[in-house]
């Protein structure tokens, strides 16, 4: 048979040598990738080169997003492309979770290079170039919002649930939440200009009644090459992201989960392989970088602070790159 390209993407190295060399014994090509988001660049460096990929295999544990999530992603830029899902943590809901988002077949480790090239023999003949069956992206530019964070600190005679009610229904404040750490409150806005957002801040928000500090951090649309942001793009696209958008955290889930404000300061050249990492952890809602005393800031939600103190202890601390973070929870305002 003519030999065929297999994107592995399983962060246990013994499995990507066993695999590798066992499918290469079979006639497949393979490459590997310890994890979603090399994954995602090499499909692709793909699309852009026209190369041909005829079955990407997807471990469910990934040291940077879910294995099921990541397989969203691909079948909605890929629909047409062939997705084995392999895991040595195999259940029914697993097994489900799978099947639902399109997995064309479902292994559970440990398994030989003969029997998932077995399964590769039965999978349908589809079309072999991920770019003749990717969605485009693509969008025409328009006017683009401002936008930026401001953090308050208030002196501790303040009422801070009267200025909280002010801020909260000011106009340009897209979400105002009550924070526990150095800051009391932290504030998105937005507006048409970054010299209106100033101007607000400096007019009407540091006038607040018991306002002692206002830290001021523009939004800045990262550097990044198109091929970055492509993914970026699609990846919002596959998991509906661009319509929920940055404020998705105060919806009914609020308040039966817990979220936090995660500010990082980082290398700045080392931008290009943090922010795509840090976008798509699965328990970011939203990630920017930002100018001032912060590189950037992330939006994180989950089922309790332990389960983000845990994402944050292993998936963001030990990025090349991060030289400090600082987390502060997001409280309800009756709970100070």
């Amino acid at each position: 048979m003519s030999e065929k390209r297999v994107l592995l993407i399983d962060d246990e190295a013994s499995l990507q040598r066993s695999l590798s060399l066992g499918l290469m014994q079979k006639g497949y090509d393979t490459e590997s990738c310890a994890s979603g988001m090399c994954g995602l660049k090499t499909l692709e460096s793909y699309k852009q080169n026209k190369i041909p990929l005829h079955y990407v295999v997807v471990d469910v544990r990934l040291p940077d997003i879910d294995g099921i999530k990541l397989l969203k992603v691909i079948k909605f830029n890929y629909p047409e492309l062939p997705v084995v899902v392999i895991t040595g943590f195999g259940s029914n809901a697993v097994e489900a979770g799978a099947r639902t988002e399109k997995a064309d077949a479902y292994l559970e480790k440990p398994f030989t290079a003969e029997e998932l090239t077995k399964i590769l023999a039965e999978l349908p003949d589809r079309p072999a170039m991920p770019g003749a069956a990717a969605r485009e992206s693509a969008e025409p530019a328009g006017e683009r919002a401002v936008s930026a964070y401001a953090l308050l600190n208030f002196a501790e005679s303040a009422d801070l649930t009267a200025a909280y009610q002010q801020l909260y229904f000011m106009d340009n404040v897209l979400y105002c939440d009550a924070l526990k750490g150095d800051y009391d409150l932290a504030l998105l806005l937005q507006a048409g200009s970054l010299a209106e957002i100033r101007s607000l801040v400096n007019e009407k928000i540091r006038k607040i009644a018991g306002v002692k500090e206002a830290v001021f951090l523009p939004v800045d649309l990262p550097q990044l090459p198109e091929s970055v942001m492509n993914i970026i793009s699609t990846f919002d696209k596959a998991l509906g992201r661009d319509k929920e958008g940055p404020a998705a955290v105060n919806n009914a889930n609020f308040w039966k989960s817990a979220s936090s404000y995660v500010f990082l300061e980082i290398e700045k050249d080392k931008l290009e392989t943090l922010y795509p990492t840090l976008y798509i952890n699965e328990q970011v809602v939203s990630c920017d970088c930002v100018e001032g005393q912060h590189d950037i800031v992330l939006l994180m939600q989950g089922t309790s602070f332990a389960e983000i103190d845990r994402n944050i202890a292993a998936k963001i601390k030990p990025l090349d790159g991060v030289l400090r973070i600082k987390e502060m929870p997001i409280i309800k305002l009756f709970e100070m």
